[in-house]
């Protein structure tokens, strides 16, 4: 009896020390980005991937988020970060550094991106390696994602059609397309920093804005104007690209099984997720603005035709920025559109 007793407990101690290594930690990778803990990314996004990878690699890897930039550096840094391994995944805006992702912003332009962020990101992953790939040197992507779309937010008078626009002036959604976008429409751009922006619109300082409705409303932009305009069918002034990133020396570095378990969670079904997230932040928000009484406008029928030849002269902007460096922009939207559409089937 002794010797069986003795055995058993062995055996106990063993099985004790196995459950001890399995539920310790071998990696820890540290996650980075420029929001808050409560914000749609985290929550929506990077919080159930982290507990996705640490599920299904039973422990053994463990994932650190660090909201608000606690890391250090301001958020156009955090390409730089990821490139240079000082964090191992970060989540940001690619508006932070347009001049890396002139390719990937072709995904931006008004008339490519519609209305279906799920068809958006699909389309995004279809043409990563063929057309997308060489912005992204010492980068694994996780996913590259976008947002609902783009609308006019109006704080002193309705926008019913193009010439409505005239001499109005609207925050752009950044510095190239956005900028280009608001320009196309016929009105003027300003560069009224975001923390203002509610201020400004109930002060008159400027008459409106272009950005998400989402954003819209987390800002209190909902709250200083009265009216919103989108496309007609509920489509968007364009969108902007959102960036979840590893350091592909880190991602080549994991054992086999644990990258499995990376490609596991980083592929189409994230992209999916991704896009149906920001789909319903959107849809939530701009709901929210009708139970404000907001009027929510669809811009008339008779100002489409006008409005694309107006949005065409963005593609013609990025097409010339695009010159230098050799890519066939033309073909590009023309495979982007292309890639969206048998997305949204």
């Amino acid at each position: 009896m002794p010797k069986i007793t003795s055995l058993i407990v062995a055996a106990i101690i063993a099985l004790a020390a196995g459950v001890s290594q399995s539920s310790a930690a071998e990696i820890t990778l540290r996650v980075h980005h420029f929001l808050g803990s409560d914000s749609l990314p985290q929550t929506a996004l990077i919080e159930p991937w982290a507990k996705r990878i640490e599920a299904d690699s039973n422990g053994r890897i463990k994932v650190e988020i660090h909201p608000d930039m606690e890391l250090g550096g301001h958020a156009p840094d955090l390409i730089d970060q990821v490139v240079k391994g000082t964090v191992d995944i970060i989540w940001t805006a690619a508006a932070y550094t347009p001049k890396r992702f002139m390719r990937t912003t072709v995904f931006t332009l008004p008339l490519v991106h519609i209305n279906n962020p799920v068809a958006t990101n699909l389309a995004i992953r279809d043409l990563f390696a063929s057309d997308l790939a060489p912005e992204y040197k010492g980068i694994h992507p996780l996913v590259l994602h976008v947002h609902q779309g783009h609308a006019l937010h109006m704080a002193t008078r309705p926008v019913y059609e193009l010439a409505d626009l005239k001499g109005m002036v609207i925050r752009p959604p950044g510095r190239q397309i956005g900028a280009w976008t608001v320009e196309a429409l016929g009105a003027q751009t300003t560069k009224k920093r975001h923390p203002k922006l509610p201020k400004a619109l109930k002060n008159s300082e400027l008459d409106g804005t272009l950005m998400s409705f989402r954003l819209a409303e987390s800002m209190g932009v909902v709250d200083a104007v009265k009216y919103h305009t989108v496309l007609p069918g509920n489509s968007y002034f364009g969108t902007s690209i959102y960036m979840f990133l590893m350091n592909e020396k880190r991602y080549k570095s994991l054992p086999g099984d644990l990258r499995a378990v990376i490609d596991k969670n980083s592929g189409r079904e994230l992209a999916i997720m991704a896009g149906r997230a920001w789909e319903d932040a959107g849809n939530k928000a701009q709901k929210a603005a009708s139970w404000k009484a907001n009027q929510i406008i669809e811009l008339e029928e008779d100002s489409q035709s006008l409005l694309v030849l107006r949005l065409e002269k963005i593609w013609d902007r990025y097409v010339k920025m695009l010159e230098p460096s050799g890519i066939d922009a033309r073909k590009l939207i023309a495979k982007a559109r292309a890639a969206v559409k048998a997305n949204s089937k």
